[in-house]
């Protein structure tokens, strides 16, 4: 009898359900839709009650559709949205709103642990493989500290998004190595950062973070009640999960060495597997996280500033929204957009890979009274395919690009990526990569696949390979040099931009 796995990926604008069959088919999707709360100072949040209903949801419409019995869902694997800050109470309550990973309001705790007190900063890099960035847990936990520390003195529990949903699936709290280890874990020894703990000022809450587990390891059953409300057998068993970049890299069969994964999502990341010796942690301009297998890494570059390029395309420039037409568009443009150069730091936060600038701001480079319309649309693309460059400058280029995300299916957009990276590009057959990747580390952990490469080998595939153009990888080796150029002089012309913005709201305020 034929078993079946389902995967929840818990996303930033969408939470979805997949039901996967053994050979890693797509066979049921729910989705909902999940926004926002934008507040003052570039916030962002997230109502957790609200998130938890939208899983439920998309778990019963999956089961709803009957394409499988309750019975025949072998277990189940969660992914999310990563780093942010979720805090519950002692009865597993949420004490405010989630505070999420693209927030912008701890610009001072940065500005203190990697200005103020550099060998700080350089001790949060060494040890946790990432650099204190506005959306790590552990710099949010300094801002809560530090704002909001009412509130953070009833929270028993500090944990990440899945690790929501999972609890409420399950009634078991616990935290996750790929999640932890983006800011509260030393890389050294898998163990709680508390050294650096002591030195940001927020030991105190260490009773906070439940020790991390492995990614594949069973943590709990469904409750009843959740199992009765949405048609799922009882006891149906729970894997820890992963976050959702490191998740996406197993959906799409990136599971050894060398291996590269690019996500054109909100969130454009990219994902080079590697080895642990061969992490040079605290390195400048590096990232590591953990993948969810063995002792591999990942090098990651997420950056913030992924697809909301195009939704603000779009809105503002486009005259039409089908993307098959904005392809044509794309497609009739030449290489280089006539020298119009568009850097896609579109974020209200700023920019975090491959470098840290939290006033990074999106511009275009190179206008002139022949630029068009037709221009523009592509130098958006092109912006956002030399960012993907700028991520990947130490990869080695005889390796593979897998594509993934909302973005992979452009096969326009697909080829321009390995032109500008000088790469073969695979697009994997199935849009669910993060939930498929945690439904195939829920099925290796129930013995439906023996191992790892036997669940690549039998659930991911591919649809589209795309070879790099000899003589538009030449042009594009032009093109980014003057992208980095124009990026690195404008990071002083960012500065500027903010304290004249605050001298010009002061004057206003007067």
């Amino acid at each position: 009898m034929m078993k079946y796995i389902l995967g929840i990926d818990v996303g930033t604008s969408n939470v979805k359900a997949v039901l996967f069959d053994e050979c890693g088919n797509e066979v049921s999707v729910s989705s909902r839709e999940s926004r926002t709360i934008n507040g003052a100072a570039n916030q962002v949040e997230q109502d957790m009650l609200l998130v938890w209903e939208k899983v439920k949801q998309c778990v019963k419409g999956v089961m709803e559709a009957g394409a499988a019995s309750g019975e025949e869902v072998a277990a189940i694997g969660v992914t999310g949205q990563g780093e942010g800050c979720w805090l519950i109470d002692k009865d597993g309550n949420p004490v405010q709103n989630a505070i999420l990973w693209c927030d912008g309001r701890a610009v001072d705790e940065v500005k203190a642990i990697t200005q103020e007190r550099p060998e700080v900063g350089e001790l949060y890099h060494t040890t946790t493989g990432t650099p204190p960035l506005l959306g790590n847990q552990m710099v949010l936990l300094k801002w809560m500290k530090h704002n909001r520390r009412e509130i953070l003195d009833k929270a028993r529990y500090m944990i990440f998004c899945k690790d929501w949903i999972r609890f409420k699936m399950t009634g078991e709290i616990r935290t996750e190595i790929t999640d932890s280890l983006t800011s509260l874990i030393d890389v050294k020894d898998g163990t709680i950062a508390e050294e650096l703990m002591k030195e940001l000022g927020v030991y105190e809450y260490r009773r906070c973070i439940p020790a991390p587990v492995r990614s594949d390891e069973v943590v709990g059953t469904i409750l009843d009640s959740f199992a009765d409300e949405t048609g799922l057998r009882r006891g149906t068993p729970v894997i820890a999960g992963a976050l959702d970049t490191s998740a996406t890299a197993v959906g799409l069969g990136a599971i050894h060495e060398k291996d590269v994964c690019v996500i054109l999502g909100t969130t454009c990341a990219s994902e080079i597997v590697m080895k642990k010796e061969d992490c040079e942690f605290g390195a400048p301009n590096s990232r590591y996280e953990k993948h969810p297998i063995g002792e591999l890494f990942v090098e990651l570059q997420p950056t913030l500033n992924g697809t909301p390029n195009i939704d603000w395309m779009l809105s503002n420039i486009s005259l039409t929204k089908d993307f098959k037409e904005i392809d044509k568009i794309v497609d009739s443009i030449p290489v280089g957009c006539g020298g119009v150069v568009y850097h896609p730091y579109i974020s209200v936060a700023g920019e975090r890979a491959p470098f840290y600038h939290p006033y990074a701001r999106a511009s275009f480079f190179g206008i002139s009274q022949v630029t068009t319309r037709e221009h523009l649309i592509r130098a958006v693309y092109e912006g956002i395919s030399l960012s993907i460059r700028d991520c990947l400058r130490n990869v080695d280029k005889r390796g593979t690009i897998y594509l993934a995300g909302g973005g992979a299916k452009s096969p326009v957009w697909a080829q321009m990526i390995a032109d500008v990276a000088g790469m073969k590009v695979m697009i994997p057959s199935g849009e669910e990569l993060g939930a498929k990747g945690v439904a195939l580390m829920a099925g290796v952990s129930q013995g439906l696949y023996k191992d790892y490469d036997e669940a690549a080998e039998k659930a991911c595939k591919f649809k589209r390979v795309f070879h790099p153009d000899p003589g538009n990888v030449k042009k594009y080796d032009l093109i980014y040099e003057l992208y980095k150029r124009v990026r690195i002089h404008n990071q002083e012309i960012w500065d500027y931009r903010h304290q004249m913005n605050k001298k010009i709201k002061a004057i206003e305020e007067d």
